[in-house]
């Protein structure tokens, strides 16, 4: 029994470094999920209408052992420096205030809220890091983006903002958008650490969707460049294959 015990534990220590040994020197297909948050400055158009926002990142990513890649993004962008309330000027009183439906001030709250969603392909170039799948990440997409204000008001209690109603106020935009990342892609050759980090661009060509907007510019359905630029970094989920478990005693 202490033989059969001892043949075992050599097999499952065999097993388990050649596989370890065939992660750091080898480049392999690999499915991988990875979540990342990013900062991000906007410009062109987009800086008229919002500040710094945060943004949310769910990818799906498919490397190949040429160590090419190519998938899927999701992005959800959401802040709260809003710079445009023109959309609001009638609504204000002198004081600068709205009045609900009780003839209270009104307690209201404007975020930006949006998407970015796009395929991607790119590659990592293993000049750096502890194996092959690891090193420097170009990355480009192309997608579809949306962005608008979303306008809140406390316990409902201005109709204007409830409803269809506050799609008058809303900005809502969207349009085709292109995306670069540069930056570092790391997978741990135990598995223990894999993340990414970089910095990422976005050109959003897009345009005003609402025929009618309240309090504004005439020029909301022209043309727009949004630009966004920032540092993203996140965390890659790999999903491996189960790794066999059959081995043979004498």
């Amino acid at each position: 029994m202490r033989n059969v015990l001892f043949q075992f534990l050599l097999a499952l220590i065999f097993c388990c470094s050649g596989y370890g040994q065939s992660i750091r020197d080898t480049a392999k297909f690999r499915t991988q999920l990875s979540i990342s948050y990013a900062i991000q400055l906007p410009e062109g158009d987009l800086k008229q209408r919002f500040g710094w926002n945060s943004n949310l990142g769910l990818f799906l990513d498919f490397k190949l052992k040429s160590n090419w890649v190519i998938g899927l993004n999701s992005q959800f962008i959401f802040g709260n420096q809003i710079k445009d309330t023109s959309m609001l000027s009638d609504m204000l009183t002198s004081d600068g205030q709205i009045i609900n439906q009780n003839g209270n001030y009104a307690r209201v709250q404007a975020y930006e809220r949006g998407w970015n969603f796009s395929g991607n392909f790119g590659r990592v170039f293993s000049v750096i890091g502890p194996n092959p799948n690891s090193g420097i990440l170009v990355k480009l997409g192309i997608g579809f983006m949306q962005h608008k204000v979303r306008i809140d008001a406390e316990q409902n209690l201005v109709p204007q903002f409830t409803g269809d109603y506050k799609k008058l106020y809303d900005r809502y935009t969207n349009g085709i958008s292109f995306t670069q990342f540069l930056g570092y892609s790391h997978m741990s050759s135990s598995r223990l650490a894999n993340f990414f980090g970089g910095f990422e661009f976005t050109q959003g060509i897009t345009k005003g969707r609402r025929e009618r907007q309240a309090g504004g510019p005439t020029d909301l359905q022209d043309d727009r460049i949004d630009l966004l630029m920032g540092i993203r970094v996140g965390w890659i989920v790999p999903l491996y294959k189960r790794a066999p478990r059959d081995f043979y005693l004498d």
